[in-house]
């Protein structure tokens, strides 16, 4: 096989040779930039070094290295990708030469090796990377952040504050004129919260205020008395005048509120009403209310910052537990701070989910919303809610590529202008840039740019233009043309437009850079098609068009929106005329797209230059201060980040080789995980962490020497943390029944970890330990689990409340994914349930017969048992016999089974209970179940039914993950000598 390289991309390779540090070389599109990246890393090899090679995608970096194998083959050099990979495959890959991928997949291997301990990198260092599109992973992807998600069991828990505040956001009304109004109360709950911030008011001065404001009459002065409880509501049907009369007498006796009245005018307007205003102006808390008439009213807000204390106030008070003797009492104990200190920031996401757009700034993907972890914007669809993330570990494209120090090399089509050059020069030290003229000369005609003000009208002209190239004349043939796209809704939109007078044939959609779009990428444009693309898909693409369409002048490409810089601009132009090819480009923007920013500089330009110009302009100028930012804050938040990150690797590095730990490391090592990612979360603010970089260092190493301390006295490091259980699971593997007990016991006594799944443990625990009376203790804690389900199934309800009745589309038939998913987690408490009910029952009539009672402890998978023996029997068709049916279903179609077979239970939880072993025998594998369950979730390709049986697998993952390793069974045994001494006691 005999490689034939131009002179450019000898020259471009020359350069790299010879440059004795890192340098960045510009390339013009088309002039063979992976045969370069080929060749020089095959010379970074013979000179000992092992090259990484970073693509823009993973469809990339796959193509290219299957594509010169056997150009590394003729010159015995190994080669391989790292994108989808088990961890027995990355570790064989590691071990080549040359390693494509991506930034994302380099980052998450080292955090694989680093974190988690798993030997996939072996001993290969960060000798050396070449970066094919150098300029989007260093600038435009610089800040963008790798971690590895983990199961952290305690955030479940804030689901419920999640939904109240999405509960409460959702009931906000923004008015025309700005105003918010909050939501809709009754009179009587806005003066319970000013009583209870107010010590010194109770309800009989209320009912004195009332009867002074004509609401009651004077004999309720008497009957308040003894029913203090229901005063307040007696306000609740006054009318705006009563309302106000009593207002005014309200800050009459207490001059703290300067309150604002207000009432809805015929056009929906507010209409000032009345101020009440204390005597004292000096110290007071302004309040104002919008007075609806029936004692109902709505708190008035004049901008979204003034939201969160007074709807913080009302999330507080829902925290708290609702019995009377506990009313102090959280009712998510452990987790107080982490909820102040976060309160402001998740209603700032829930507002932000209210604003964002479908198909603009997220999309729906399987059964969920990407990006997955906005619990908001699920809520806002209804789609699976899945828990909060924890970040526990890290790597950013910048920590990346700074670890290979001055061994940086890249090539790309477009290195951008001075200002992006000094800022890459400053990031990274000693590196050097150089343009290489290109190979052919290039034959682009590019037409006059255009600015549409309204939006119909632009896509009108977009279309007419693209119609005008793809239609043949009396000079030329068709051509054909790419439409880049800002978003998806915008591309489907040019999409069905154009389908009216193109036929769908000729149209192809192309928004998704990260799946296979070989049918489009992989075939010959012909005459007469239109792709329309994202910018991002459009990226690293080599578009083949016939010989008909060069003949015609090319391919035309339609840039829809103004690029986020000058680069962009380049990249999409750079699309066409390749290789020496003839090429058409315009621009066509919409002026009502443009940001407000953007808008601003515009109006502020003073020059004669067109709008086209003046928007670039203000483009332009709005860069260098992005730039600016980027150096001077954002890069310097990622690296303190990092440097904290480092210090907790450092300590789990002792963690791993002290011996004390070594009979419950893995239990050790989770719990750590979980304290870190906490700490993370409540200490480091983003906006002060550079000013006290040195402190929060010497304040992590100490809270983690403190935490070393508690684990070894056998103490949980943080009241949020799942350490007991965990630890009273891996006590009860090795039979040291009398401290798993009493690390159940302390779970129970935390209060951070439930109250259901330490009791049902304890239990367990306590049969197998046999001592005396242990069948009346295991009893009564399996009688409190029981009624902890109760009470955990009020909560799954309360959730799934809150997130309907935000429901925008209330006419959708049928159950949604959220409701789906939250039927599954209740049918499995309920198995649970029925299997603690027949614990108990057993556990009953042994204790009355003086017997005792034999354990069968089994995976949690088996909890299934009982449906698929149901559905065998094929009795009333309950959702947990149509999961059950499902997986019949499954085991038949693979062949595993034949229909009819009664072990079909039995065969089904022994085989993923088998395949569960193997895995943690592999310590981890590649994924861990929820992983891999989560992305088939996301695969469309799935079927339905396989997607709830999934389902239903990934929550019982969920409940092992909160330590439900295992259930039991009981059987009764009967005993000669404790039957004679109940009878004869």
């Amino acid at each position: 096989m005999k490689y034939k390289p131009r002179v450019t991309q000898m020259v471009c390779w020359c350069v790299l040779v010879l440059s004795k540090s890192s340098r960045l070389v510009q390339v013009l599109t088309g002039e063979g930039k992976s045969c370069i990246v080929a060749m020089f890393a095959a010379y970074q090899v013979m000179m000992g070094k092992t090259p990484d090679i970073i693509s823009s995608s993973p469809v990339l970096a796959e193509r290219d290295a299957k594509e010169w194998l056997g150009f590394y083959n003729e010159l015995n050099i190994t080669v391989d990708s790292n994108i989808d990979k088990s961890e027995s495959e990355l570790k064989k890959c590691y071990e080549c030469k040359v390693v494509y991928g991506m930034t994302v997949s380099f980052a998450a291997d080292w955090l694989r090796q680093r974190f988690l301990r798993q030997d996939v990198r072996s001993k290969r260092e960060f000798e050396c990377v070449i970066v094919d599109e150098v300029d989007s992973l260093m600038l435009d992807k610089g800040l963008e952040v790798v971690y590895l998600s983990t199961e952290i069991p305690l955030m479940e828990c804030l689901n419920g504050i999640l939904a109240e505040i999405w509960l409460i956001i959702n009931q906000l009304k923004r008015l025309e004129t700005g105003e918010i109004l909050g939501p809709v109360q009754l009179f009587s709950e806005l003066l319970s919260e000013m009583i209870t911030e107010n010590k010194n008011i109770d309800q009989h001065s209320i009912v004195e205020m009332a009867v002074e404001a004509g609401i009651m009459p004077i004999k309720s002065l008497k009957q308040t008395q003894e029913n203090m409880t229901n005063a307040l509501k007696q306000l609740d049907n006054a009318s705006v005048v009563q309302m106000v009369a009593f207002l005014t007498i309200f800050v009459k006796n207490l001059p703290k509120y300067f309150i604002k009245l207000y009432k809805e005018g015929p056009d929906g307007t507010l209409q000032k009403l009345e101020e009440i205003s204390p005597e004292d102006t000096n110290r007071r808390q302004e309040m104002s209310v919008l007075l609806l008439g029936n004692g109902k009213c709505c708190v008035v807000h004049f901008e979204e910052d003034s939201l969160d204390p007074t709807l913080r106030k009302k999330i507080k008070r829902s925290c708290q537990s609702e019995s009377a003797n506990e009313q102090n009492k959280s009712r998510i104990p452990g987790l107080e701070d982490l909820i102040g200190g976060k309160m402001q920031t998740w209603f700032e996401s829930a507002l932000l989910a209210t604003k964002l757009t479908l198909g603009h700034e997220y999309v729906l993907h399987g059964e969920g919303v990407a990006p997955v972890d906005y619990s908001s914007t699920e809520m806002k669809h209804q789609t699976k809610l899945s828990n909060m993330t924890l970040i526990t570990n890290f790597m950013s494209n910048v920590g990346l590529f700074k670890k290979y120090t001055n061994q940086i090399y890249g090539i790309t089509g477009t290195l951008g202008d001075e200002t992006e050059l000094d800022m890459v020069k400053k990031l990274y030290k000693g590196i050097d840039t150089c343009k290489i003229p290109s190979f052919r000369q290039r034959k682009l005609y590019e037409l006059e740019g255009m600015v549409i003000t309204e939006e119909d009208e632009w896509i009108r002209t977009v279309c007419n233009a693209v119609k005008h190239q793809v239609t043949s004349t009396t000079f030329r043939g068709p051509q054909a043309a790419l439409i880049i796209c800002e978003t998806i809704n915008l591309a489907e939109r040019f999409h069905k437009t154009l389908s009216d007078t193109i036929s769908l044939d000729k149209l192809k959609l192309y928004v998704n850079n990260n799946m296979d779009n070989s049918t489009i990428t992989n075939s010959t444009v012909q005459a007469g098609d239109v792709i329309i693309a994202m910018n991002l898909a459009g990226r690293g693409t080599d578009l083949k068009v016939c010989k008909s369409v060069d003949e015609a002048g090319g391919l035309f490409v339609m840039q829809t929106f103004l690029p986020l810089d000058v680069r962009v601009e380049q990249q999409a132009f750079g699309r066409t005329a390749r290789q020496g090819s003839p090429g058409s480009a315009q621009i066509i923007m919409c002026a009502s797209h443009f940001s407000d920013t953007v808008k601003l500089m515009m109006a502020l330009l003073t020059t004669n230059s067109s709008n086209l110009e003046k928007a670039k302009d203000a483009r332009n100028t709005r860069v260098k201060q992005r730039l600016s930012g980027f150096l001077e804050k954002d890069i310097p938040e990622i690296m303190q980040k990092e440097d904290l990150f480092s210090v907790y690797l450092d300590f789990l590095d002792n963690i791993y080789e002290d011996d004390v730990f070594s009979d419950q490391r893995d239990v050790i090592v989770s719990s750590l995980h979980e304290c870190w990612g906490l700490w993370l979360l409540m200490y480091f603010n983003q906006e002060k962490s550079t000013e006290k970089s040195t402190s929060l260092k010497e304040q992590l190493k100490g809270d983690l020497l403190s935490a070393k301390q508690k684990l070894l006295s056998k103490q949980s490091p943080s009241s949020m943390v799942y350490y007991y259980i965990r630890s009273g699971n891996n006590l009860r593997e090795q039979e040291r029944l009398a401290e798993s007990i009493e690390m159940y016991t302390k779970a129970l006594e935390d209060g951070a970890s439930g109250e259901i799944i330490p009791l049902y443990n304890r239990a367990l625990a306590t049969i197998m330990k046999k001592d005396t009376g242990y069948i009346a203790q295991a009893l009564a804690d399996l009688e409190n689990a029981d009624k902890a389900i109760d009470s955990y199934k009020s909560h799954l309800t309360h959730i799934l409340a809150c997130v309907k009745s935000s429901r925008q589309d209330q006419t959708t038939e049928g159950d949604t994914l959220i409701s789906k998913q939250f039927q599954m987690k209740c049918m499995i408490v309920d198995q649970l349930k029925i299997n603690i009910q027949d614990a108990v029952m057993k556990l009953k009539r042994a204790e009355s017969r003086g017997g005792n009672v034999r354990l069968l402890d089994k995976h949690t998978i088996f909890l299934a048992e009982d449906s698929l023996k149901r559905a065998m029997g094929g009795r009333c068709m309950s959702l947990p016999v149509k999961f059950a049916l499902i997986v019949i279903e499954d085991f038949i179609k693979r062949g595993e089974i034949k229909r009819g077979d009664a072990n079909l239970a039995e065969k089904f939880a022994l085989l993923y209970a088998e395949d569960d072993t193997k895995r943690a025998e592999r310590r981890g594998g590649d994924l861990n179940p929820a992983e891999r369950l989560l992305f088939l979730l996301f695969e469309d390709s799935i079927h339905s039914s396989q997607k709830i049986l999934i389902g239903f697998i990934m929550e019982y993952e969920h409940m092992r993950s909160l330590g439900l390793d295992t259930i039991f069974s009981l059987d009764t045994i009967f005993s000669l000598m404790g039957f004679l001494s109940k009878i004869f006691r």
